[in-house]
């Protein structure tokens, strides 16, 4: 059974709060819809670290150069339990309120720049699932090639201990 935590809960609704009222204040919003890869530097193994990432950027400036927005990331892989027979069901589902600078509009626009939010993870298992959710960071960098965006992301919890991630993502602007 999933656990339920109120101040987890809470806290995941003001961050949905956040983003909802990002997506309704402003109707001209950069869009974005990506798939990429996730991969730690030690792992050769790419399976079930495919992703999909959405979101929004909104311009804060006259110039178009600053950006504040949010991306929802999400997936769905199994993977084998270690000593059993038995196969878990992970559901990443993160969401992150980022700032972005993106240089002016020439033909290749690189952009850079990072955000906060919720790194969550569901584990479906018989008899044990549960779901885990910490605050974390995010650090992206890229490039907008019209409507193509290619970008990397370096993500991570903030809680000790815990591990960096790193995103590959290519997707489209509209």
């Amino acid at each position: 059974m999933i656990r339920w935590n109120g101040g987890a809960a809470l806290r995941c609704g003001a961050v949905a709060s956040l983003f909802l009222g990002l997506a309704v204040s402003s109707s001209a919003g950069d869009a974005f819809l990506r798939g990429g890869v996730i991969f730690h530097p030690r792992d050769v193994e790419f399976a079930g670290r495919w992703r999909v990432s959405f979101g929004s950027d909104y311009a804060v400036n006259f110039s178009q150069t600053i950006f504040v927005g949010f991306e929802v990331q999400s997936s769905v892989f199994r993977q084998d339990v270690a000593g059993g027979d038995r196969t878990a069901t992970l559901i990443p589902a993160n969401g992150f309120v980022n700032v972005k600078y993106k240089s002016g509009t020439i033909g290749a626009r690189p952009y850079g720049g990072g955000g906060i939010g919720l790194i969550n993870n569901f584990v479906i298992l018989a008899g044990d699932n549960r779901w885990s959710h910490n605050m974390g960071f995010h650090l992206l960098g890229g490039v907008e090639l019209g409507a193509l965006s290619l970008e990397l992301q370096l993500q991570r919890a903030f809680e000790s201990g815990s591990g960096t991630s790193y995103a590959f993502y290519v997707g489209f602007i509209f």
